[in-house]
């Protein structure tokens, strides 16, 4: 048997958030050694309840879990409740409080310490603002050459040239914290980018696909009450992105996706979060631009029918 993928996933569950995660519990090919919440979509407190109710619907509370940032290192945190709704689960309410408790509230040193014991065989999947991470590298400036790779979601390079669907040149998880993506994309770490595009265009649910979600089992209705509340703004149709899904995804399954490479810049100063790219060979970071779509939805719904033994 194929030895698994040692994951670190740090994340501001979230509706796209946790419904990646939810994929990734008992996924075959991957090994999640910790998660770490960060202040993003959410408050902190509100992120760490909502990974910690998940674990405990899906029997996962072995993975430990450490609460991380409460705000951006050099700026005020926004937050983005108003797409995944106040509690951060879309139409999905979970209770006020959770059964499991956090394992500790430092996610840089739980983080430090996963990649020190698993040297060169840890990828993390960054789903929210790179805070914990931009952190770690300050910190501990040799866990960059520990790191075996880095998967996230966010970044709109190339602006965009229509009106009403999201700030030029902005995305969420990047211009949450602006310093400490540029940490990210100049350490020397080998990092695979879904943009923000891929997600909201190129592999996003339909209203159509997401009713079906919701009568395949249990679990997809759980992802299908996340969803309802969570539909993409700016778009004439009604539609369902999966941003953080293909940034597990391209660690997974990367035939999914084709890359190009390309050094990533960040502006901090004029348009803070604002991103540019210029493709070249020797680039710092794999672009992913194009995705298999029907193999990526198909791997989707295969998944959660695998998670038929769970009843709510």
């Amino acid at each position: 048997m194929k030895e698994k993928i040692k994951c670190i996933i740090d994340t501001d569950p979230g509706v796209d958030d946790s419904a990646a995660i939810t994929l990734s519990l008992y996924d075959d090919v991957m090994d999640i050694k910790l998660i770490t919440t960060v202040n993003g979509n959410v408050s902190l407190e509100k992120v760490t309840r909502n990974i910690l109710h998940i674990l405990e619907k899906f029997n996962r509370t072995d993975i430990p879990v450490y609460k991380g940032a409460t705000k951006a290192m050099k700026r005020v945190s926004p937050d983005a409740s108003f797409i995944h709704q106040h509690e951060g689960l879309g139409n999905y309410i979970p209770p006020e409080t959770v059964n499991t408790a956090p394992k500790g509230d430092d996610a840089v040193e739980a983080m430090y310490d996963v990649i020190r014991q698993n040297k060169n065989e840890i990828c993390v999947i960054l789903l929210g603002p790179h805070t914990n991470m931009g952190t770690l590298i300050e910190r501990h400036p040799d866990v960059k050459y520990m790191i075996k790779h880095i998967y996230c979601e966010g970044c709109a390079p190339y602006g965009d040239k229509t009106q009403g669907k999201w700030t030029n040149y902005i995305s969420f998880n990047v211009s949450s914290d602006p310093e400490a993506f540029k940490l990210v994309m100049e350490s020397g770490i080998p990092v695979t980018i879904i943009p923000s595009r891929m997600g909201r265009e190129l592999a996003n649910f339909t209203e159509e696909e997401v009713e079906k979600i919701g009568k395949i089992n249990d679990t997809g209705r759980f992802i299908y009450d996340m969803y309802t509340g969570y539909w993409e703004h700016g778009y004439e149709d009604r539609r369902i992105a999966t941003n953080d899904t293909c940034a597990v995804l391209a660690l997974r399954n990367p035939k999914l996706f084709k890359t190009k490479k390309a050094f990533f810049m960040v502006d901090t100063d004029e348009m803070p979060g604002k991103t540019m790219v210029e493709f070249n060979k020797m680039g710092n970071v794999n672009y992913a631009y194009k995705v298999n779509r029907r193999k990526l939805h198909k791997f989707y719904f295969e998944a959660v029918k695998k998670l038929d033994r769970f009843k709510f």
